[in-house]
């Protein structure tokens, strides 16, 4: 009798194909666009069929919000790393430039944040990666308010809420229209942002 795969491998195969068919998703999904892409050219990419794409993720929809959460991870990961340092938010002076770097690798994300999937993005931006993100900055909030490093008199959550649509907004007019390109525009407004949050 022939030797089979034990358990064990084939769950490493079944994980390998599903990270090979993510990572084939990510570029024909940044390149082509949601509408464009074709499961059998993610599948063709992948050296897998379309139905064994569809046996991993079920639809192309669902494929795409996983390729997008798998893709902004690494994104993800410099913004709480940023929230860990004790300075955070006022003295990161280069926190938008890291963010627009990390951008360069990450080319799914990059396109949402350029616009590309303008109907997509508020649905990605609800995403459990995203979310829990965003939760992490309430707490950084409330510790660096209770440290006398911000301002005490809005609500933690009030604070964290316009971090995030400030830096949000940095990053949509800079990946679209280049809005904080030069030096002296990023130091003005680092400038407003300590003035605005700090105690």
């Amino acid at each position: 009798m022939p030797p089979t795969d034990s358990p064990t491998e084939v769950l490493s195969k079944g994980a390998a194909t599903r990270q090979r068919i993510l990572v084939c998703a990510v570029s024909r999904f940044a390149t082509e666009g949601f509408r464009q892409a074709s499961v059998a050219g993610i599948a063709r990419d992948a050296g897998v069929t379309a139905p064994a794409v569809h046996a991993y993720f079920g639809s192309k929809e669902e494929l795409f919000r996983v390729a997008f959460e798998h893709d902004i991870a690494g994104f993800l990961d410099v913004v709480k790393g940023r929230l860990t340092e004790p300075t955070f938010p006022a003295g990161n002076a280069d926190l938008i430039p890291a963010l627009l770097g990390e951008l360069e690798t990450h080319p799914l994300a990059r396109r949402i944040f350029q616009g590309l999937e303008a109907d997509r993005t508020a649905e990605l931006l609800r995403l459990p990666a995203v979310e829990q993100v965003r939760e992490e900055m309430v707490r950084v909030v409330t510790d660096r308010q209770a440290e006398g490093a911000l301002r005490a008199d809005l609500p933690a959550q009030t604070l964290a809420g316009a971090l995030e649509v400030l830096v949000l907004a940095l990053l949509l007019g800079a990946t679209q229209v280049g809005l904080i390109g030069d030096e002296q525009r990023r130091l003005a407004i680092l400038a407003v942002l300590k003035r605005g949050i700090g105690a």
